[in-house]
């Protein structure tokens, strides 16, 4: 790697700064630690789903989450997961940081590059990766007055993983060894597949045979009335259509069943243990856990409580993943991005209003709208679970490399 004057002085003038003092948050477990930090532009939801596949392959391993404003929440993230914040970018603050976590690996994620941290972590021998990164491949005139000390940064990353071949470009542009630039992909919140027990789906699906099916994933009270009435509606136009629904609350599940009755349907509820009969117009999903089984018998799913103000919903890349076709309202909390990411690819069917829901739930019944959106949906979920595997399978051979460099057992 190249030396710099102006990280030189950095350097100097960041020894030189006063000091703040910080009470760590928590001790450092035991075994290998991997230090994964939010900078610039890079996702916490995102770090979690990698956190969590590193946490899958390495049942041992322990993660430390940073981010630069404050302690970030640990929401979706492992169970053996830990938070700081990051220390200002001076030498002893660093010292003490690194002193008191002491990871084995350092996971940059974004676009900042602290200089003071870079290069104490690398002399005490971290090995620093850099993921998730969106570069420029246009130097701004202060960009090319950093050039050196850039350069010299980048030149002690182990590995550097960008989000496209621009930013790859961009990174060349600054002086960073070629060899180490890997065109990875953008990290992006998925879901991993829900699980179902495969034998209930196989005797459902053989019970239900070409029965159209669609299902309303966690259905708010307040969105009942519009969800039959979609049902009533798309029955006009196949008569042997099934309702799945999965009310919000699970206890609520007897209470709708009579009130569907009340509308004239045959209705069945999965917690007494009846099936879905040739007969059945609406099934009441009312158990825990087994939300996978209806993502993957329904070809078309309206994710509940996204068509009232108020609404909880879950995670649209559930249905995403299992191939089924989306449908929402237009109140998307707590998944904005999400509903984001698959309407950009037209992976999704918009219902603003209770008449619009009724007529798009009719239109999908069409197997091959249905299944263009569930495929489009699908190639999204599966192309982000792909860039978080690579980037994962990235950290945990660094920290194999770790491991035997230390003589420490996996």
């Amino acid at each position: 790697m190249g030396k710099s004057v102006m990280l030189w002085a950095y350097l100097l003038a960041a020894h030189r700064r006063a000091e703040e003092n910080h009470a760590r948050s928590a001790q450092r477990p035991g075994g290998m630690l991997v230090w994964l930090h939010a900078g610039q532009g890079a996702s916490l939801a995102s770090l979690g789903q990698l956190a969590r596949r590193l946490a899958r392959e390495d049942k041992g391993l322990s993660v430390l989450v940073t981010a630069e404003s404050a302690v970030p929440s640990l929401d979706g993230f492992p169970k053996r997961a830990q938070a700081d914040i990051l220390p200002p970018d001076r030498q002893a603050a660093v010292r003490s940081f690194l002193d008191h976590w002491a990871p084995d690996v350092l996971v940059l994620a974004g676009s900042d590059l602290p200089p003071t941290l870079i290069v104490q972590a690398y002399e005490r021998g971290v090995p620093l990766l850099l993921v998730d990164a969106a570069v420029s491949a246009r130097l701004t005139p202060g960009a090319w007055l950093r050039k050196g000390m850039t350069a010299s940064l980048l030149g002690r990353f182990a590995r550097l993983l960008v989000q496209d071949p621009d930013s790859a470009g961009g990174l060349r542009g600054r002086g960073a060894p070629v060899g180490r630039i890997e065109v990875a992909g953008r990290i992006e919140e998925t879901t991993e597949p829900l699980a179902c027990n495969e034998a209930e789906r196989e005797a459902l699906a053989e019970l239900l045979q070409a029965r159209p099916v669609w299902f309303a994933s966690a259905c708010p009270e307040a969105e009942e009335e519009a969800v039959i009435a979609a049902h009533a509606h798309a029955m006009r136009l196949a008569h042997r259509m099934l309702l799945i629904v999965s009310p919000a609350s699970l206890s609520r599940g007897p209470a709708l069943a009579e009130r569907v009755a009340r509308e004239g349907w045959v209705v069945a509820r999965r917690s007494a243990d009846e099936e879905p009969d040739p007969d059945v117009h609406v099934y009441i999903a009312d158990t825990e856990g087994e939300m996978g089984l209806w993502y993957r018998l329904a070809p078309v799913t309206f994710m509940g409580g996204t068509l009232l103000p108020g609404g909880a919903g879950r995670n649209p890349f559930e249905a995403a993943a299992l191939g089924s076709a989306i449908v929402h309202g237009s109140h998307l909390t707590p998944y904005p991005d999400a509903y984001g990411r698959l309407a950009e690819a037209r992976a999704t069917r918009s219902a603003a209003t209770p008449d619009a829901l009724a007529a798009v739930i009719a239109e999908l019944m069409a197997p091959d709208r249905a299944a263009l959106l569930a495929h489009n949906a699908w190639a999204v979920s599966s192309g982000g679970s792909e860039v978080t595997d690579r980037v994962s399978h990235a950290i945990l051979e660094t920290l194999a490399k770790r491991r035997s460099n230390t003589g420490e057992a996996a």
